[in-house]
């Protein structure tokens, strides 16, 4: 589409990171409800939109750098990157040294091909290259047994529905939740054994006819990207005996479950995010990248109103807010901080980057 409106969502995401203003009783779908505010609130936007679809030139992307600099902004943020090309032929690199050499930071992203180190993109010296941690907050579902006890299961499903005392169900068939077979079950909630993909399982059970499954997997990926749209509380390997235990010893075993509710204080946070690309340079070795660690994980930001966000079942939802993941998301936070910083008067670049490192 030949104008500036976003048309993916990413522009939206990461615009309303750096600079969005207070919002009351915002949250998505019930989940990381809060005031939410973008960094730098106050802060002023300049939004050069240089991706076209699917497709990016480079001359597209050095004519934004350019653009801005000339524009008199302070601080550029560049959730994108450029991966395999020599640092003396990349123009990303070179837009952004002349920025650097003008008084103007470049806050970069680090890329989302980790844990595998060397796969950082953006490595030049002299961007300030960000990483994503994780926040110290859980989406969970509350599971219910009939005999009291109570466990936190890890989901984003994105409904306020309760599910009071249904069957519990553990079958030797059913409970691998990979097959088709699960339609053959009426009503309950099905225990999915440990096995195979986790995300073949979540598959299988949002397009089954089960009222609801208990997952069980410590994969701390699942935790931090999000994705279990189904009523499916994802429950850590060491509580899963007791839920089996009580299944299997109770002539009528029954279990409720309630949604969107969010718990603080995790830890350990923030640790660097599984996904996040590592450094060295892929370039050259002796450039040690990332520079800084920003909340990249489960982040609440502005999105556009027109593309999904979630689902049920076959049926999409849309909201005007969405939680998202990744080193695109880390980079605006840290322009944000430099923003504020840009404040004070007379501070300059190598005084901002000591405050910073």
């Amino acid at each position: 589409m030949n104008s500036a409106r976003d048309t993916e969502g990413h522009g939206t995401f990461v615009a309303s990171i750096v600079a969005a203003n207070y919002v009351n009783d915002v949250s998505f779908f019930g989940y990381a409800k809060e005031t939410a505010k973008g960094v730098a609130p106050r802060a002023r936007l300049a939004i050069y939109k240089v991706y076209w679809g699917e497709k990016a030139c480079f001359s597209d992307i050095t004519t934004g750098i350019d653009k801005a600099i000339s524009d008199g902004v302070d601080v550029i943020c560049t959730s994108l990157g450029a991966d395999d090309m020599p640092l003396e032929n990349n123009p990303i690199a070179i837009a952004s040294f002349d920025a650097v050499k003008k008084g103007v930071l470049v806050a970069t992203s680090a890329g989302n091909q980790g844990p595998v180190f060397g796969t950082v993109h953006n490595a030049f010296p002299w961007v300030l290259m960000v990483t994503a941690g994780s926040i110290d907050r859980w989406f969970v579902g509350n599971l219910t047994l009939g005999n009291g006890l109570t466990f936190h299961g890890w989901t984003m499903f994105p409904s306020n529905a309760s599910f009071l005392n249904l069957p519990l169900v553990y079958n030797f068939t059913l409970s691998a939740c990979n097959h088709i077979l699960l339609n053959t079950m009426i009503d309950g909630i099905i225990i999915c054994d440990e096995i195979g993909s986790i995300s073949a399982q979540i598959s299988y059970v949002t397009s089954s006819n089960v009222t609801g499954a208990i997952l069980i997997a410590d994969n701390p990926k699942l935790i931090e990207v999000g994705g279990v749209p189904c009523p499916c509380p994802v429950i850590r390997s060491r509580d899963a005996p007791f839920v089996l235990d009580y299944a299997k010893a109770g002539n009528t075993p029954l279990a409720s479950m309630t949604f969107q509710d969010t718990i603080k204080g995790i830890k350990p946070a923030p640790v660097v995010a599984s996904y996040a690309s590592r450094g060295p340079s892929p370039c050259i070795s002796s450039i040690l990248k990332p520079d800084i660690m920003a909340p990249g994980s489960l982040v609440l930001g502005a999105w556009m109103p027109k593309i999904a966000t979630a689902r049920i079942r076959s049926d999409s939802l849309y909201s005007d807010y969405y939680i998202w993941y990744g080193t695109s998301v880390a980079c605006p936070h840290v322009a944000g901080v430099i923003a504020l910083l840009k404040g004070i008067p007379l501070i300059g670049v190598l005084l901002l980057l000591s405050l910073l490192l």
